[in-house]
């Protein structure tokens, strides 16, 4: 209710909208494939501070070749992937489009007879937020269908005065799987004590791999984990309204029931899982449970990991 009256307020709000159309999102085609043509990638959006609210207004449209004067697509549809909790996109006219839970989020190009729409993300709370989509069931101006684009499309949301964790998030080298599909967890820590969390898919394709933002400023440890992998930890790092870059490589794979060391029931888990997909159990992420993953488990055996 109060996010639909604010993102009426801000479609007549100066600071919003006209002056952020040089990051709408533009979706044309390359090789018979529908993607996004710019920006690639996608720049950090920092929203704007609007009653107590935060605001971000995100154009779409069709991209133009130069000198062309018609779209490179007839239609496509942006539909959400993954959309952190607590933000929602809201389009004027029609309601809450993205969000977490209980919206539509996907959204067909054209609407109303044109490709050219914005939505106003909005949030309350101060941290990093992920929205990530891609374009899909798609065809070109002549009516040619083209493949659903296989990378995901990420905008990282950033509200003021939030501090932030950012860079790289590289797995195991016998990961051979998707990185989308691995979850990176970053915490603030003080000793054995969790003071923030927070979680979302690395993106390779994305400005940074991962991006993540609290409402705090001090000096903690900071840990960070991945799907599968065990833990590393960055002590005393001192953290405010600036980016800190933590690179993380994660050299230990094996850990499938999360609990930071590679024991027996890890071991435990993929012998269960033999010869099946099961995802979870499925270390190097080719689709299989098979002796290469009894293997990965076997070589880590004992290994914990540093933030345990």
């Amino acid at each position: 209710m109060h996010r639909a009256f604010i993102a009426v307020l801000a479609l007549s709000t100066p600071v919003i909208g006209i002056a952020q159309h040089d990051t709408d999102i533009l979706f044309g085609a390359g090789n018979a494939i529908v993607r996004v043509v710019q920006p690639q990638p996608h720049p950090i959006r920092t929203m704007s501070s609007v009653q107590g609210f935060f605001l971000s207004d995100v154009g779409m449209d069709f991209y133009y070749p130069d000198g062309a004067n018609q779209p490179m697509l007839q239609t496509c549809t942006v539909r959400t992937v993954y959309i952190a909790p607590g933000i929602t996109g809201n389009k004027s006219g029609v309601g809450n489009v993205f969000c977490a839970s209980g919206c539509p989020n996907q959204f067909v190009l054209p609407f109303n007879g044109t490709a050219h729409h914005h939505f106003i993300f909005s949030t309350s709370q101060r941290k990093v937020y992920v929205w990530d989509f891609r374009a899909v069931n798609a065809r070109d101006i002549g009516g040619n269908p083209l493949v659903d684009d296989p990378q995901v499309y990420r905008v990282y949301f950033l509200t003021p005065g939030t501090a932030r964790i950012g860079g790289q998030a590289d797995p195991s080298g016998h990961y051979r799987g998707d990185p989308y599909n691995l979850w990176i967890t970053v915490q603030l820590k003080n000793g054995s004590t969790v003071l923030h969390s927070d979680s979302q898919p690395i993106n390779k394709h994305a400005v940074r791999d991962y991006l993540v933002g609290f409402d705090a400023s001090g000096t903690f440890d900071v840990a960070a984990k991945l799907s599968k992998h065990l833990s590393r930890l960055a002590p005393a790092q001192t953290l405010g309204n600036v980016e800190t870059s933590l690179n993380w490589a994660f050299p230990f794979l094996g850990d499938v029931n999360n609990d930071d060391i590679i024991d027996d029931a890890d071991l435990a888990a993929v012998l269960a899982s033999f010869g099946t997909n099961d995802s979870t159990a499925d270390l190097d992420g080719d689709g299989l449970v098979d002796d290469v993953d009894l293997a990965i488990v076997l070589s880590n055996f004992g290994q914990a990991g540093e933030a345990r």
